[in-house]
């Protein structure tokens, strides 16, 4: 199957139960037909308003936060500007969707298109953090990763390159080893960045309820399987050798 068929049977996997949603949800709006370029009715543009902080915390807290690779705060702003801000993409899905259709609203205006695909799709973000926030998987952070994996195929591809059933213990041994030594619960998290010929793995630490992660380790290896035993063997070193100093 080509990377273009693929693509697409993503995004119609993705959109289908979105669809499904729009068309019982429309239906219960019986919104009069909107004029391209017309005002949202009140409570709709208030909606989609208040959509724009559920995409916000869809992209940041879930989309960005759980990439295979670690992004820095210029980097994390670079990709929000670059998925959704420029390049029509939300545009795109909107009218994949068919979200204006479903709100009996007539087609925009070419110079209009971007701003009011972006109202529209705050406004369905928001129905479907109130109605089924189940969907929005599907319609914010599953939209994303597909963006991304096509602008970023490299990267996208490395988490390809799986833990073994060794590293997994390794994982475990790290992490009963870190509450031993803090006495409460500690979550593990990889980070990694893909390089032409390197790469650069991270292992953090995060102990409720402080929300700030902590590297444990940093490293560079030629490949990521190497990098990743690597970091694991370093750390829990340096959890025995603090362990025999105590």
């Amino acid at each position: 199957m080509s990377k273009g068929i693929a693509s697409q049977n993503s995004l119609k996997a993705l959109a289908y139960p979105v669809r499904q949603f729009l068309a019982a949800w429309g239906a219960a709006q019986r919104l009069a037909p909107i004029a391209a370029g017309a005002q949202l009715p009140p409570p709709y543009a208030l909606a989609a308003v208040r959509g724009e902080g559920v995409l916000r915390e869809r992209f940041f807290g879930h989309f960005i936060a759980r990439l295979p690779v670690q992004l820095d705060a210029a980097q994390q702003l670079t990709l929000w500007s670059r998925l959704v801000e420029n390049g029509g993409h939300i545009t795109a899905w909107v009218q994949r969707l068919g979200v204006a259709a479903a709100l009996r609203r007539e087609a925009a205006l070419p110079e209009q298109a971007q701003q009011q695909a972006r109202q529209l799709y705050t406004l369905l973000l928001h129905a479907l953090a109130q109605e089924q926030p189940q969907l929005l998987p599907s319609a914010a952070d599953g939209f994303f990763h597909h963006l991304w994996r096509q602008q970023f195929p490299a990267q996208a591809a490395a988490p390809q390159d799986k833990a073994q059933p060794k590293d997994q213990v390794l994982r475990e041994r790290l992490a009963r080893a870190l509450r031993k030594r803090h006495g409460k619960a500690v979550t593990v998290r990889e980070s990694f960045q893909q390089q032409s010929d390197q790469v650069r793995f991270a292992l953090l630490m995060k102990t409720p309820p402080d929300p700030h992660w902590k590297t444990l380790v940093q490293l560079e290896r030629p490949r990521l399987k190497t990098a990743r035993r690597a970091a694991y063997d370093a750390a829990l070193d340096a959890m025995l050798a603090e362990h025999r100093l105590g």
